[in-house]
C-alpha cells in the first residue's frame, strides 16, 4: 500500500531558513548590491585554505550571503530527501553556517556532497542515510578550491580536474569516516574532521611531492567584534526564549537540567529525546563561547564566529555545560602557557574547538576534561602543518589524536588506582 501522506517541512528547517533570510537581508542592508555580489564571487573563487577569514577577504555582507547560500543548499538537499531533523543533522547545518564564514562555499562543496550521493547510489542505499556525511565531508572543500583556483585565474581544465577529485573524495569519505569512528569510539565529536584530516594529509603530500606548494592564508579580521558579539547574544536570547515557551518554562527547564546530566558518548542525539528544549542548551552554549572569547580579548570574526556557531550546533548532539566547561578551562590554561599570543588565530580556534572532546569529560570527569583540553591546544597548533590547511576541521583532526592516545591511558591509570584501592581495602579488612 502506497503511503499517501505528504512530506511536511519540519519546523526546525524553517527556523534555519529564517536565519538564512536574515543573513541575506542584513548583507544587502549594509552594503551596495554590486559590492555584495562581487564579494560573493571572490569568496567562491578563492583558495579557501586555513585561515581564510571571508570577512577580512571579501567583507561582512558577502560572508553572510555565502553562509546563507551554503546552508540553503544543504537545506534543499534535506527537504528533497524528505528527511526529518535529528541532533546530528542540525549540528551539521550549524557547521555549514559557521564554516561558510571561512573556507566553505557552494563552488567547493558541490562536488563533495555529489560524491557522497554517488556512494549511496553505488551501494544501493537511500541518500537519506548519508545526509550528515554529505554535509560534513565539506571539511576538505579547500582541496577542490586549491586545485581549481591556486593559479589565480580560472582554467576550465583545472576546474574540471578539481571537480573530479572532489567527487572522488566525497565518494570515499563515508568509508573513511566509518573507519576512524572505530578508532576513537565516539570520544571526539568531530569525526568528520578526523576523516578529513587523513584525506588532507594525503592530498598535501601529493601536492608537495609534485613540487606544488600549498601556502597557508592569513586572513583575520578584527573590526566587527562588537557587531558579531551582539548578533551572537541576540541569537542566544531568541533561541532560549523559544526553548522555554516550546513546552512551558517549568517542563523545559526540567528537560534542560536532564540534558546537562547526559553522559552517553554514542547515544548523544539530544534532539531526539528533548526536542525543542535543546534550544535552551544551544543558546546557553553560544553565550558561554562568545563570553569566553570576549573575556580573553579575542576578536570575533569569521573563523571565531564559526567556532561559536559550532559549539552552539553541537549543543543538540553531545555538548552541555558540565562536559564543556572543564575542557574550556584546560584549553585556556594551555593557551596562556604556550608562546603564542592568547589572541592568536591558533589559540582562539583551538580553545573553541577543543570542546569536541567533551565526551571524555562526560565519561571520566572534570579533571580529565581539563587535561584533554590542555593537550588539545598543544596538539592543534602544530597538527595543521600536516594537512597544510586543506582540512577545515583541523581541530577535529587534532582532537582525534588526543582521544585515540589519551582514552586508553585514562582506562589504564584508572585500573591501577582501582587495584591499589582494592589492595588497601583487603589489608584493612584483614587487619580488622
Amino acid at each position: 500500500m502506497v503511503n499517501s501522506e505528504k512530506y511536511k517541512i519540519p519546523f526546525d528547517y524553517y527556523v534555519l531558513m529564517v536565519i538564512c533570510g536574515l543573513f541575506v537581508i542584513f548583507a544587502f542592508a549594509i552594503a551596495p548590491p554590486m559590492e555584495v555580489i562581487q564579494g560573493f564571487i571572490k569568496i567562491n573563487t578563492s583558495r579557501s585554505v586555513l585561515v581564510t577569514d571571508y570577512i577580512a577577504m571579501a567583507g561582512l555582507s558577502a560572508t553572510l550571503l555565502n553562509s546563507a547560500a551554503s546552508c540553503a543548499m544543504f537545506l534543499l538537499l534535506l527537504i528533497k530527501s524528505k528527511s526529518q531533523p535529528t541532533g546530528k543533522i542540525i549540528a551539521a547545518l550549524f557547521l555549514a553556517i559557521g564554516f561558510s564564514m571561512f573556507g566553505k562555499n557552494i563552488v567547493n562543496s558541490l562536488p563533495l556532497w555529489f560524491g557522497v550521493w554517488c556512494y549511496a547510489k553505488a551501494n544501493r542505499e537511500r541518500v537519506k542515510n548519508y545526509l550528515v556525511p554529505a554535509i560534513t565531508c565539506t571539511t576538505i572543500a579547500p582541496i577542490v578550491s586549491e586545485i581549481a583556483f591556486a593559479g589565480g585565474s580560472l582554467n576550465i581544465v583545472r576546474f574540471l580536474i578539481a571537480y573530479a577529485v572532489g567527487v572522488f573524495i566525497g565518494f570515499i569519505f563515508p568509508v573513511i569516516a566509518n573507519a576512524v569512528k572505530r578508532m576513537h569510539v565516539g570520544y571526539c565529536l568531530y569525526n568528520s574532521g578526523i576523516a578529513g584530516g587523513f584525506i588532507a594529509v594525503f592530498a598535501a603530500g601529493l601536492f608537495r611531492s609534485m613540487g606544488i606548494p600549498v601556502i597557508p592564508e592569513r586572513y583575520w579580521d578584527t573590526s566587527y567584534t562588537t557587531t558579531l558579539a551582539i548578533g551572537a547574544f541576540s541569537f542566544s536570547v531568541a533561541v532560549i526564549i523559544f526553548g522555554l515557551i516550546s513546552e512551558g518554562p517549568r517542563e523545559a527547564l526540567r528537560k534542560f537540567w536532564r540534558i546537562t546530566g547526559e553522559k552517553d558518548r554514542d547515544n548523544n542525539d539530544y534532539f531526539l529525546y528533548y526536542g525543542s528544549t535543546c534550544y535552551i542548551n544551544v543558546g546557553i552554549m553560544c553565550i558561554i563561547a562568545t563570553t569566553t572569547m570576549l573575556l580573553l580579548g579575542i576578536s570575533i570574526n569569521g573563523p571565531v564566529l564559526g567556532g561559536i556557531i559550532t559549539i552552539a550546533g553541537f549543543a543538540v548532539a553531545g555538548k552541555h555545560l558540565r562536559n564543556t566547561i572543564p575542557v574550556l578551562i584546560g584549553s585556556i590554561v594551555a593557551a596562556n602557557l604556550n608562546f603564542f599570543e592568547v589572541t592568536s588565530a591558533s589559540n582562539a580556534l583551538s580553545i573553541l574547538f577543543s570542546t569536541g572532546l567533551a565526551p571524555i569529560a562526560c565519561k571520566y570527569g572534570f579533571v580529565w576534561g581539563i587535561i584533554v583540553g590542555f593537550l588539545h591546544v598543544s596538539v592543534a597548533i602544530y597538527v595543521g602543518e600536516l594537512n597544510a590547511g586543506l582540512n577545515l576541521y583541523n581541530n577535529g583532526f587534532a582532537g582525534g589524536f588526543v582521544a585515540i592516545t589519551i582514552v586508553p591511558l585514562i582506562v589504564f591509570f584508572n585500573k591501577l588506582i582501582l587495584r591499589r584501592d582494592d589492595k588497601e581495602n583487603r589489608r584493612n579488612s584483614e587487619g580488622d
